[in-house]
């Protein structure tokens, strides 16, 4: 009982930090509406100044009032604090549908290769230099905000482990406890494929194979870590989340609207594919 409970009480936290995902840019001054600001994607100094400005977003919005609005509550905070102490809670038994041989957990730890990080930063970062090399700023783009997403996610993933301390399931093939000297909770490599694969998405959301083969690959990577008895499916479902709502809220806030890409609405995501604001199947594009 103590683990739902204190797995119920990370989620409500979590969730607080991931509802700052959808804080919608400066408005003008004296209330006139937002205008559209190309981002600044000219050199190192301006992207460490994004980068900064946004990590102070990120940390500062569990404390703001707007981030916990009756809707957002209802929608967004409790369901998904509920659904994450449920698998917290069954985690132990969802560990052993699988049949978790030696083999399984090999092949799974190459399958969650394509997750890691210096996979995720060469494909981000050849993005960007072929888009500067052909002076294509769509590419240029998805490349920098790829970075900068993988950037947050390393980040938020980091000090959410620090504070939680979660065992990974092995060696026992038990769900890990909280606050025990671990680094489970949540999935870092399940974080950063779906930041990247959103930023991606939202990118080429035109394009219908970019955002299903971007999901698929990012899914696939979550799943992986869990057959390879790395993580609980908790961990991948919190990190999942994780980076897919930091990929957005680095889109939303820096896509030039001048090139191709998502008009992104200024709210929490729902979950539906959409192409220009139409949904249109099943996916999680607004």
């Amino acid at each position: 009982m103590g683990t739902i409970l204190r797995g119920f009480a990370i989620s409500i936290v979590l969730t607080g930090l991931l509802a700052a995902q959808s804080v919608p840019a400066t408005a003008s001054p004296q209330g006139s509406p937002p205008t559209a600001q190309p981002p600044k994607t000219g050199g190192p100094r301006n992207f460490v100044h994004d980068f900064g400005r946004d990590e102070w977003r990120v940390w500062t919005s569990p404390f703001r009032r707007s981030s916990y609005s009756s809707r957002t509550l209802k929608r967004y905070v409790i369901p998904f604090a509920l659904l994450t102490g449920a698998l917290i809670a069954t985690d132990k038994e969802t560990a052993k549908l699988l049949p978790n041989t030696p083999d399984q957990a090999r092949w799974s730890g190459r399958v969650s290769q394509l997750g890691s990080g210096y996979t995720l930063v060469g494909i981000s970062a050849r993005a960007f230099l072929l888009g500067k090399a052909t002076r294509n700023e769509h590419v240029k783009e998805s490349g920098v905000l790829a970075l900068a997403a993988l950037g947050h996610t390393q980040v938020v993933v980091f000090r959410v482990k620090q504070m939680t301390n979660r065992r990974r399931p092995l060696p026992d093939r038990s769900s890990g406890g909280f606050w025990d000297g671990g680094d489970s909770f949540p999935s870092g490599h399940a974080a950063t494929s779906f930041a990247v694969a959103t930023v991606f998405a939202y990118e080429y959301h035109d394009h219908l194979i970019v955002p299903i083969a971007a999901y698929v690959l990012a899914t696939l990577v979550s799943i992986s870590r869990v057959s390879a008895q790395r993580h609980s499916v908790s961990d991948i479902a919190v990190g999942g989340a994780t980076g897919f709502l930091i990929g957005r809220f680095v889109y939303k806030q820096h896509h030039n609207p001048a090139l191709p890409g998502s008009p992104v609405k200024k709210a929490l995501p729902s979950v539906a594919f959409s192409t220009r604001g139409v949904q249109h199947g099943v996916g999680v594009l607004t």
